[in-house]
Parts: C-alpha cells; structure tokens; sequence
C-alpha cells in the first residue's frame, strides 16, 4: 500500500511535469551530495532533482538518491521522494524554502535489507549565482520506522 501511494505520488508530480516539458519554463535540476543520518549509520548519497515551479511561490519536485558512502557496514541502496516546495524570494538571488512529502529509503545493513517510507519535510536556502545557475542547501527529516535527517547541498540549473 504504501509502495502504491508512492508511485501515486510520482505520478502525479510527473503530470505536472508535461507543461514544463513543454514549455521548458519554470523547470530546475539539482544534483549535489546528501548526509544521512539514521540511527544506527551515517551514509552519504548522490542525490538529483527534478522540478517545476507553478510560479515563484510553489512547486513540485522529485528526489532520487544513491548511495555512495558506507557506515558500520550499512549503506543507502535509494532513496525515492516526491514534495511540494513552497518558497520565500528574499531579493533577486537569494530564498528560502519549505517543503512537505513522501519519501521511500532502502538500506543494507549487516542485519538484513531495510525498507522504510514515510512523510518526509524540510527546509532550506538558495542562491543564484545567475539566472540559469544557482546553490542549494536542505534539511529533510524523514518520519518512518527508520527516522532519519538528512543535510544536502549541491548546485541548481534552471530551464
């Protein structure tokens, strides 16, 4: 069931998607680098982004992340989200931002595969550098059997 509201969730951030495709407006991609921290293990990921902008104000986005930095034996095989992103401009480069969703993790761990969803939320910063090139930093924590908070930063091209 919860796989299911997941694919839901994804589809429907793909629906809104169509428009930006089509007129390559409001669209953005993030790719940087994300620290997990569960309770038993520190992981790292390389974490893209896929996004639509409704206006300045609101947006959708998607998230994948893959594990490359192992703990204890434990490493992050993915994790899958999707979010809306209210935003705050404060100026012409910078803003602040929050976002709400559901994101979906797969760990192996040294006592079997882990497989945990849940409501995810967050905030962060932004910077554009110029209009097509900007930096971005979040926090999320992911509510589930395996809580975990994630810090990511990583640079944003906008469309």
């Amino acid at each position: 069931m919860k796989k299911f509201a997941l694919m839901a969730a994804v589809a429907a951030a793909a629906l809104f998607a169509v428009p930006a495709v089509a007129s390559a407006q409001n669209v953005y991609a993030n790719l940087g680098y994300t620290q997990y921290d569960f309770d038993d293990a520190e992981v790292g990921a390389v974490t893209g982004r896929l996004g639509y902008n409704f206006n300045q104000n609101l947006g959708v986005e998607g998230e994948a992340s893959f594990g490359v930095d192992d703990d204890a034996g434990a490493e992050l095989d993915n994790a899958l989200g999707g979010f809306v992103v209210g935003r705050i401009p404060l100026g012409s480069t910078f803003g602040v931002h929050g976002r709400v969703g559901y994101q979906s993790v797969e760990l192996s761990t040294p006592g079997g595969d882990v497989e945990d969803d849940g409501l995810a939320y967050g905030a962060g910063v932004s910077w554009q550098a110029t209009q097509g090139l900007g930096i971005r930093a979040d926090y999320t924590r992911m509510e589930g059997d395996e809580d975990a908070d994630a810090i990511s930063l990583g640079g944003t091209v906008n469309f």
